[in-house]
């Protein structure tokens, strides 16, 4: 279970510590405040400070010869305002046992003196306001409401500045805005040394959505608001490091680089964190960091803010606990991003996508039963970009369904074409899970190829994703929906890795395409003619039409039609074609002659 500060206890830490720190626009205003309040009190010294639980510090001062910004409570002049939240006024302090033994009011640097407490909405005391006077002065009592009028504004002011953008409302921590100006305040003074920032995940953000959608956001923020306490005390942070609020479940720390690696260690030893939402229910979290170097004095503050963060978010991908910022990692990211914006340009462009077509093959009659549908980019300053590269960048982006009716669209236009010359050929795309999730893609894609007077029977769909095919119940729908309509379902790459047969009679499927890493050595190993050949035959028990992809020999070809595969498609009977190719090659008999064998040929004879 979670333990840690109240949310009031932790807002009200944070906003002391941000106003212990350095701001310079922050503290000229202060310094308003400050020669108002010796005007209104018709004085000649004043100074303006700020509290946390153990110092005070010197935000501005004015005719008063104090030595030390930063000096403990318990030495101040001002700690009885502190003490008692009220205002404090001695005429003569040389008089007052309270202050007669101050060193300033000894050498007679203040003799009169006056301290309103600046106190926030939570009676929290902010900091106080000062008024001082080398001689005995006794205000009027309109003197002293204005004196407290001013202090009154400043507190206001001072509560503007954390909580208006510099604090985080959830957790009460200083956000990351506020770790922003920190850093920018190191990069102004040109801070000497070399720095770290640190970002740290605590919470995968999906499983917050779905924990808040059925336990409630309340029971969510609960959790949320004792990460911060929680990770401090896991990490063992020092006292004086200032933890961020950076997003929701992130966190985040501005140390020297030193002490950078020494968390890191800590981190990466960080055991598994098992959080109490409500009543029964435990979860478990990782957390993972990402941390980057930087010289302040160089180094941009919003670049090194994306550098923290890419480190972190490759952490995540990679399942690695702490990963520091790695720049060639980096611009791989980088430049993936960069194409695959590109890629959304490429497909509102007309010269850089391009379809080639790759023929299928009877295995029995050397005849083309058909063809696949290849995506091909050319870049326009990189070239040719690989398809496996296209898929990589577009598969978990709204481009991959742009991409498929891009290529629709395209094989609809070439079908048109083909059959105003008399060529019937049935074409093959390949389809995502991502475009079967969508409803309505069945009957949308009927619609379609209706309109453009065709069949359903000339567009073949090869089924990508199978086994997230298989977790989606829409998907399955309008593939059922498909094979109704009349098209006909390929299983694309079947073979390939971890294949479950029994998903083969929960997929409507007209035909099974082998991966060519379950076919391609047939003819030097045993083992895989014995899976091969078993596999076939027990596809063709089943009744599916069984597709090897990625023949390059004859010998392989033939082995295959003697276990009963029925066709295939591969370097042995053709590289992908351009469209205006196919034409010439459906005149030529080549496939029929590398299959055709002689009468007295003798058959080969095969490993059992």
């Amino acid at each position: 279970m979670f333990t840690g500060l109240k949310k009031s206890e932790s807002t009200r830490l944070a906003a002391l510590e941000l106003l212990s720190k350095e701001d310079d626009s922050r503290d000229a205003a202060l310094a308003e405040f400050a020669r108002l309040a010796s005007e209104v009190m018709g004085v000649e010294g004043c100074f303006i400070t700020t509290f946390d639980d153990i110092y005070q510090y010197i935000k501005y001062v004015k005719n008063v010869p104090i030595e030390h910004v930063k000096i403990r409570i318990e030495h101040t002049m001002c700690q009885y305002s502190l003490q008692s939240c009220q205002t404090v006024i001695s005429s003569d302090t040389r008089l007052d046992d309270r202050f007669n033994q101050q060193p300033l009011v000894k050498n007679g640097n203040i003799v009169f003196y006056a301290s309103a407490p600046m106190i926030n909405k939570e009676g929290t005391v902010l900091g106080t306001l000062c008024v001082s006077h080398p001689e005995t002065c006794t205000p009027t009592s309109r003197q002293i409401t204005n004196f407290q009028r001013v202090a009154a504004l400043a507190t206001v002011y001072l509560e503007s500045c954390y909580t208006h953008g510099l604090i985080d409302a959830l957790t009460g921590l200083p956000n990351r805005p506020f770790l922003q100006k920190e850093m920018e305040r190191l990069t102004r003074e040109k801070a000497s040394g070399s720095y770290a920032l640190m970002i740290f995940d605590c919470l995968d953000m999906h499983r917050a959505y779905e924990l808040s959608r059925y336990l409630g956001v309340e029971a969510l923020e609960k959790m949320l608001r004792s990460f911060g306490s929680l990770l401090r005390q896991r990490l063992r942070l020092k006292d004086e490091t200032t933890l961020y609020a950076f997003t929701t479940g992130r966190y985040a720390v501005l140390v020297e680089t030193n002490y950078a690696l020494t968390l890191a260690k800590r981190a990466e030893k960080l055991p598994g964190i098992k959080a109490t939402v409500t009543g029964d229910i435990d979860i478990n979290l990782t957390v993972h960091a990402g941390y980057v170097k930087f010289s302040p004095a160089e180094d941009s503050v919003p670049e090194i803010v994306r550098q923290g963060i890419s480190a972190l978010h490759e952490a995540m991908r990679e399942k690695i606990r702490v990963l520091q910022f790695n720049p060639i990692l980096d611009h791989k990211r980088n430049r993936d991003f960069k194409l695959l914006y590109d890629l959304s340009e490429a497909i509102k462009a007309a010269d850089q996508l391009h379809l080639v077509y790759q023929p299928k093959i009877s295995l029995c009659s050397g005849k083309t039963e058909g063809v696949e549908a290849l995506l091909r980019w050319t870049h326009p300053q990189l070239g040719p970009v690989s398809p496996a590269v296209i898929v990589a960048l577009a598969e978990k982006t709204t481009l991959m369904s742009d991409l498929t009716q891009w290529v629709i669209r395209s094989v609809i236009a070439q079908l048109k074409q083909w059959k105003q010359q008399g060529i019937q050929l049935p074409v093959s795309i390949n389809v995502t899970v991502s475009d079967f999730s969508h409803p309505g893609f069945a009957d949308e894609l009927e619609n379609t190829v209706l309109a453009a007077g065709l069949f359903t029977s000339d567009i073949h769909i090869e089924c990508l994703e199978t086994e997230k095919v298989l977790e989606s119940d829409t998907a399955l729908e309008e593939l059922d929906r498909l094979r109704l309509h009349g098209f006909t379902i390929l299983l694309d790459d079947f073979g390939a890795g971890y294949s479950n047969i029994s998903y083969l009679r929960r997929i409507p499927i007209d035909v099974i395409k082998l991966d060519r890493s379950l076919v391609s050595q047939v003819t030097t190993d045993t083992g895989s003619r014995i899976i091969a050949r078993n596999v076939i035959m027990m596809l063709k028990e089943l009744h599916y039409v069984v597709l090897a992809e990625g023949i390059e020999d004859i010998e392989t070809a033939r082995m295959l039609e003697e276990y009963g595969c029925d066709e295939a498609q591969g370097y042995l009977f053709s590289h992908p074609l351009a469209p205006e190719e196919i034409a010439n090659w459906l005149a030529d008999s080549r496939p029929f002659r590398l299959l055709a064998r002689s009468n007295n040929e003798q058959q080969p004879q095969y490993d059992a």
